[in-house]
Parts: C-alpha cells; structure tokens; sequence
C-alpha cells in the first residue's frame, strides 16, 4: 500500500509500521542530530567510521545543507500528531564531475531487517539515475556485516579499499533504464 504525500511517499515496512520517506531540509538539523544520538554506538561508527555521541554543528550543517546540484538526501520518519521521529537516512553527494556519487544510508536500530535500508537505497538510486549519474559508492568498515548483507541484497560489488586496510568499497553501476521502466522505478512508483 503506497499514498503519495505532498512531499514525500508512505510505505509500510516489514511489521506493519507506517512510514513517510520524504527529502531531508536544512530545518531537520535537531531532528538529524536526535536520530544520531539515538543510534547505538556501533551503529555510529560503522556510519561515521569514528565514535562519537553526538555531531558537532557543523557535522550537522554538512548532513543537512544540502546542494541542489550535487547532493539528495531522504529521511524516513514515523508520524504521531504533528511529530516526525526519525528512523532512517539515505543520502548520496556527486562528485563535482557530476558522474559519481557517494551514499550513506542508515537506519535505526529498532527499525533494520525492516526493508527501510532498501526503500531509502531505491530512493537513492532512483533519484541518482533521473540526474544522469554513471555509479554509486560508500566506504564502509570491514567488519560491518550489516552492510555487507546488505550489499549483497542490493547487488553492489565489494572490493577492499586500496588506501586503508580496515575499509571495503562498495559500488554500483547506474545503467539507464529504458523511459518506461525509468519511470516506474522513480521514488513516487508503486511497489
């Protein structure tokens, strides 16, 4: 069951939760920094690559203020009221050349083995393709089995990361899809 919202689209994610993914703006920045602080240690470092508790500002300037241009970024909420509590970010910047890009996607750890990962990374590509980038990467940490498995549903390749021995790449070729299935496979499609 899908509704297309003004600025976003609700999904119903394994165990029935309802949840609207929308773009992520320069206003979310509490609500980016409660999402972090909220995340178990491990899961920030393995986002992070380092350990923290919570972003400094101008970490939090960098997640939040986005460059039309080059960046997209997409946060998962659950809605009570009029409050919006996150539980997921999928985000991807391009290089200036605007022919690669490199994502992050997170989720809380409440809400993984969900398909919310997956929802965000469909999201991500999609919006990847409309805007003529040729791949995707992330450098994640070698010891995170989560985003291995992850990878592995997604079908990305892996390779170690040549410049740091605790790291492994991960890729994706973004090859354009025929107009019709471009447009079924867009982040407000159906599914």
């Amino acid at each position: 069951m899908t509704d297309v919202q003004a600025e976003g689209w609700v999904r119903i994610i394994r165990g029935g939760d309802r949840v609207l993914i929308r773009p992520l703006h320069s206003q979310d920045a509490e609500m980016e920094r409660r999402f972090i602080e909220a995340l178990s240690p491990v899961a920030r470092r393995f986002r992070f690559l380092e350990t923290m508790k919570t972003p400094s500002e101008a970490l939090l300037k960098q997640l939040t203020v986005l460059d039309p241009a080059t960046d997209a970024a997409f946060v998962a909420v659950t809605v009570t009221g009029s409050r919006e509590a996150p539980i997921g970010v999928g985000r991807f910047s391009a290089d200036r050349g605007g022919r690669d890009c490199e994502f992050a996607v997170t989720v809380a750890d409440a809400c993984q083995q969900k398909g919310l990962g997956t929802l965000l990374m469909e999201h991500l590509i999609a919006t990847a393709r409309q805007r003529g980038l040729r791949s995707m990467y992330s450098s994640d940490a070698w010891d995170n089995e989560l985003m291995r498995r992850f990878a592995a549903h997604m079908g990305l390749r892996h390779e170690p990361d040549p410049d740091d021995a605790t790291q492994v790449r991960y890729s994706l070729d973004l090859k354009p899809l025929p107009p019709a299935v471009n447009m079924l496979a867009g982040p407000g499609a159906a599914r």
